[in-house]
């Protein structure tokens, strides 16, 4: 019994060169005489084990080669794997970048939000002291008086006997107050 398992150790540890001369010789007879010649191990084997295990050895070759396989794509698989780990921390790493800047630009557009609202604040606060163009219109002419902005003040003018007189109205423009300084003038 322990010769069988010795005899069939001998032809797994040696099985690609047993398999490759069978399928060049394509029978079993010549090529067992073939190895008795190349493989000295064989002499030990009688032909008969030798017959017997070869279908077993069929069997174990297929299987140990698809392993064989299965290990170079686990090999490849494995690097492959090694990449994908390297090419996910970098990015990651880009990610994380990518999160502080943005968690910077929206404190930075915060900021500007703020500084936009107290300038728009500002402005209207501005905008409300202003005069409203709108309700207070200035007549290009009062009681035969020309109006003229000049700077920021209102004035009146008018040519009486080949002389300009002017009229100081004010910052504001009042029509009220307009007619009562022509009565006075003229009065």
């Amino acid at each position: 019994m322990k010769s069988k398992i010795n005899a069939f150790q001998f032809m797994i540890d040696n099985r690609k060169v047993i398999i490759e001369t069978i399928n060049k010789s394509l029978s079993i007879p010549k090529a067992w005489d073939q190895l008795r010649k190349d493989l000295p191990g064989v002499k030990a084997i009688k032909f008969n084990t030798f017959k017997g295990n070869v279908k077993a050895l069929n069997i174990i070759y297929d299987i140990m080669n698809e392993k064989e396989e299965i290990m170079r794509d686990r090999q490849k698989l494995m690097q492959e794997i090694g990449i994908i780990r390297q090419e996910k921390n970098e990015l990651e790493t880009m990610l994380g970048k990518v999160r502080r800047d943005n968690k910077e630009n929206l404190e930075q557009l915060s900021i500007i939000e703020e500084q936009k609202k107290s300038i728009e604040f500002e402005l209207n606060q501005v905008r409300q002291k202003l005069p409203d163009p709108k309700s207070n219109t200035v007549p290009k002419h009062v009681d035969g008086w020309g109006v003229q902005l000049k700077g920021n003040y209102y004035r009146l003018f008018k040519k009486i006997s080949g002389k300009v007189k002017w009229i100081h109205i004010g910052r504001k423009w009042n029509l009220e107050l307009a007619q009562k300084k022509i009565k006075e003038h003229k009065g």
